[in-house]
């Protein structure tokens, strides 16, 4: 009687879980014990403590992959330390040099923690797809057959293939993914999500499930029994994979960005006969290169690896979706045929489309003061260009605005964010990452949402999807003139030039009048509501499968 019941099935799984969780610890601390005490302190947030001087913040920055963190630590060790020779090849290490690492000082002990870090890297960069793979499988008409399914039949069974997801990890991809797959459940299409092995129990949540349900989306977990070591988990990952298959039948896998998750949706697809597509999210290189040294880095040994790696699973898949036309532009430069990539824009729940709180309201619910209030909801990287944002208030509030900035959300920029606000007296919010339900209440206590990217190669070309949620709340968007941010706005919106903090406090001070905001926010609005809903972009993928030949049905836009 006692295992019965909620109680029952919690301690079930965690007891299930277990062995999964500490083979992956001990994985982690035998490979690099300051990245197990880091990934310790990430799942259990009361185990985390201050590092103790300036060698132990190095050997923090470099397991939490932060090249500045490093930098700083490194110019605060002492010219005589001997610990600068291997801090030398930490820094090469995280500039992506993974051969002149392996060249540093080979006698000096202190570096050989990283020249183990950088051959891990190489071993797991340099494995490429197998010749078998590297080619597509259907033969993709030049113009795609009409939908069909049976009369009154089932819609296809689809199985996206993704790294992680909500609730656990709340991030743009994961809130695309819910998107993406409730709006193709809502069509009577049978989607389902696979997330990769280990999640979310090497995160911290000892009692997850094998299957989980999200608002009515099926998530289903690959959970070994135990974690195997780095080249193991490849295999795992295929294996575990091609069971959930050989259970679900799908008629289509479609992996979403990294190439990690592509490579196993290949090989599953091509044993099973099963056509593959893949969603480039992101281009993970240019992620990796803008906060890993920028165009200083552009030929180390990581960006060219990751390229590699991500291209050809592009150039592999059957299908390949995409957010943007400035994407869609350079996978068709590496090579992909041009039918056979797909845009399928970021876009919103229609129940953002809903009446927003008046701003003096919702401002009062989460405990903002009144004023002029611009600011972001965000995963903040150092690339986003939110100093831009910072140094503009301090502009508008030199000219006697009363202007303030909201961030919400974490991310290695924030500290910094935080001290160049003090220090140019801009009063600034910041209260953390907050739950998905609450996000709302939020967008609605701001008068306008800032978008300042820096003109990276990343920013360029790939679009957000907060902007978007931001304009469905009738919020203006001021942000960088690039060709990404270009596409997640209304034609004939003002942008900026990026890094131009006078530019983009004259565009605020333009919206401090409140008839100013409501008729950009209502454009916005409108906009968003005709053609960047998650039913919307349903048809893209309606597209997309019928190339592949799956029967996903007549559409019902017209």
């Amino acid at each position: 009687m006692g295992g019965a019941g909620p109680r029952g099935a919690l301690a079930a799984a965690v007891s299930r879980n277990l062995p999964l969780a500490i083979s992956g610890a001990v994985r982690r601390f035998a490979e690099d014990p300051m990245r197990g005490r880091v990934a310790l302190e990430r799942a259990w947030r009361r185990t985390a403590r201050p590092a103790e001087g300036a060698g132990d913040a190095l050997r923090r920055a470099v397991a939490l992959d932060d090249l500045a963190a490093a930098e700083a630590a490194v110019a605060a060790l002492d010219l005589g330390d001997p610990g600068r020779a291997s801090a030398h090849a930490a820094l090469l290490l995280l500039r992506g040099r993974l051969g002149e690492v392996l060249r540093a000082s080979p006698d000096d002990p202190g570096s050989r923690p990283w020249r183990r870090a950088a051959r891990r890297q190489l071993r797991a960069l340099e494995s490429g797809l197998p010749p078998s793979l590297r080619r597509p499988r259907i033969a993709v008409p030049r113009t795609s057959p009409a939908g069909k399914s049976a009369p009154g039949g089932p819609g296809p069974r689809i199985l996206h293939v993704v790294t992680n997801s909500l609730p656990g990890t709340q991030a743009g991809s994961t809130i695309r993914t819910q998107g993406v797959v409730a709006a193709q459940r809502a069509v009577g299409w049978d989607a389902h999500v696979a997330t990769r092995p280990g999640y979310p129990v090497l995160y911290g949540d000892l009692d997850a499930r094998p299957l989980e349900r999200v608002d009515g989306v099926p998530y289903h977990r690959l959970l070994p029994w135990i974690m195997p070591a780095a080249q193991g988990v490849d295999r795992v990952y295929s294996q575990l994979l091609d069971e959930l298959v050989g259970d679900l039948r799908p008629d289509v896998l479609h992996a979403a960005s990294d190439h990690v998750n592509a490579r196993a949706a290949l090989e599953v697809g091509r044993r099973r006969g099963l056509p593959v597509a893949y969603e480039a999210r992101t281009f993970f290189e240019d992620t990796w290169l803008a906060a890993h040294g920028g165009e200083e880095s552009r030929d180390s040994d990581v960006y060219r690896l990751l390229r590699e790696r991500h291209t050809e699973v592009i150039l592999a898949a059957d299908m390949v979706t995409t957010l943007s036309e400035a994407m869609r532009d350079e996978i068709v430069a590496r090579g992909a045929a041009p039918d056979r990539v797909v845009v399928a824009p970021n876009a919103v729940d229609p129940a953002f489309l809903a009446p927003r709180e008046p701003a003096e309201r919702a401002r009062a619910a989460v405990g903002l003061p009144e004023g002029f209030w611009v600011g972001s909801i965000a995963t903040f990287q150092r690339y986003e260009g939110l100093e831009t944002l910072v140094d503009a208030v301090a502009v508008l509030r030199r000219s006697g605005c009363d202007a303030r900035v909201l961030l919400v959300g974490e991310g290695p920029a924030l500290p910094e964010l935080r001290a160049r606000a003090e220090a140019l007296g801009v009063p600034l919010a910041s209260p953390g990452r907050v739950p998905f339900a609450d996000v709302m209440g939020f967008y609605d206590a701001l008068d306008v949402f800032a978008l300042p990217r820096s003109a990276t190669a990343l920013n360029e070309r790939v679009t957000p999807l907060k902007p978007l949620e931001a304009q469905a709340r009738a919020l203006p968007v001021v942000g960088s003139d690039l060709p990404a941010i270009r596409e997640v706005v209304p034609p004939g919106t003002p942008l900026t030039a990026p890094g131009d903090p006078e530019g983009l406090a004259e565009a605020l001070a333009a919206l401090r009048d409140p008839d100013a905001r409501a008729e950009r926010g209502e454009a916005a609005r409108s906009w968003v509501a005709s053609c960047r809903t998650w039913p919307y972009v349903t048809e893209a993928y309606r597209g997309a499968y019928s190339a592949l030949g799956v029967p996903v049905g007549a559409s019902r836009h017209p």
